[in-house]
């Protein structure tokens, strides 16, 4: 790790243990992009929040799941609800569900952060408007941990209508897809039942990039890149 890294890295007083844990992350390798779609591990992200202000709203929950070698791999899924001393708003609880005493009952936000450290690595995450979860993440992992995510992003909402343009969705919800595609979810807004048909969504998509002969990592990210282009905003906003 470089001087200035070290310089520039958030200081943040951590509870005993956490330093080896986080050292440990921060030298596991990373991943190539130009590993094969056939070979590639991908961790589905889904987030919980007390709002859409990425400035001020808090991270609530977080669910993810694993694609590997183009299917989902059963039993490998985290999930965490963060411990919030103050409950969010009434109107928010009744979108997601984690009531005043789940969030007070939570895991203390360290532990949870550094958890999904450990699961994720630093595998290319794949969330539904991936911006907002990674900010949501950055901003609680900085504050929390004093770290910042490494890992690329893959972004569904602007995948899906790059290698599907015939659904006319430039601008569609997680919802819109779902429905087009026939998918369920088995229950929408609780953080990994989302990150589980987001997975399902990602699985579809990989299956329209092989027959488009799309077989790296790299080259789902430079689709995603020209689609960004060709509609300014169209990974924005909430799934």
């Amino acid at each position: 790790m470089s001087w200035l890294t070290r310089l520039f890295r958030p200081h943040v007083e951590l509870p005993a243990g956490y330093a080896q844990r986080l050292d440990a992350w921060r030298e596991l390798p990373a991943v190539s992009e130009k590993q094969a779609l056939t070979q590639a591990r991908f961790i589905v992200v889904d987030v919980e929040t007390s709002g859409l202000d990425t400035r001020k709203d808090r991270l609530l929950s977080i669910g993810a799941c694993v694609v590997e070698a183009q299917r989902v791999c059963a039993g490998e899924n985290y999930a965490t609800i963060l411990r919030r001393d103050e409950a969010s708003a009434r109107d928010n609880i009744l979108i997601h569900g984690i009531g005043p005493q789940a969030q007070a009952a939570g895991r203390p936000p360290e532990e949870s952060l550094m958890q999904f450290l450990e699961f994720t690595g630093k595998h290319t995450l794949v969330a539904f408007h991936a911006g907002f979860d990674q900010a949501m993440l950055d901003r609680d992992l900085r504050e929390t941990l004093g770290v910042r995510l490494p890992n690329p992003w893959l972004d569904l909402a602007l995948l899906a209508p790059a290698l599907v343009p015939g659904a006319r969705l430039p601008h569609a919800s997680l919802d819109d897809w779902l429905g087009y595609f026939g998918l369920r979810a088995g229950a929408r807004h609780r953080a990994v039942d989302d990150a589980f048909v987001t997975a399902e969504l990602f699985l579809v998509l990989l299956a329209r990039a092989r027959a488009r002969e799309l077989s790296t990592v790299s080259m789902l990210h430079a689709v995603c890149e020209q689609q960004a282009r060709l509609v300014p905003g169209g990974g924005a906003g909430g799934a």
